[in-house]
């Protein structure tokens, strides 16, 4: 029979020291990782509180502006009309009178046969010229 050597021996094997190295690398790479995550975030929590800053600035200064420019600021008083009322009920009576006399079926817009066509700069006919001068 063969002799039995013993496998756990006072000194480590070389392939497990290598392995302990490379554990204690990846360790300190990780180690290094979350602190440069950390910092991300914080750099990044630091942007982020800029930027509303400089959003409550502009909101700010839109609000400012708004107060002082006239263009933004609310007429609160009621328009008034540029024409007086009585001058508008005089052009409506005006419309309604002049507008039943146009719909009337006796006073069409007469239509003549024999007028020439217009043509239009590009040499096309486009309808006829009518005289409504009766």
């Amino acid at each position: 029979m063969a002799a039995l050597a013993p496998t756990n021996s006072a000194t480590p094997s070389l392939q497990s020291s290598l392995i302990r190295s490379k554990l204690e690398v990846a360790r300190r790479e990780a180690e290094q990782a979350q602190k440069t995550v950390s910092q991300l975030r914080s750099e990044v929590a630091s942007a982020e509180k800029k930027a509303l800053q400089r959003n409550d600035k502009v909101r700010s200064l839109t609000d400012q502006s708004r107060q002082t420019d006239p263009t933004y600021q609310f007429n609160a008083k009621a328009a008034t009309p540029d024409v007086p009322l009585k001058t508008q009920e005089l052009l409506a009576g005006l419309y309604r009178a002049t507008s039943a006399k146009g719909n009337a079926a006796d006073q069409g817009l007469k239509s003549n046969p024999l007028a020439a066509p217009v043509v239009n700069p590009q040499g096309q006919a486009t309808g006829r010229i009518v005289n409504i001068a009766a």
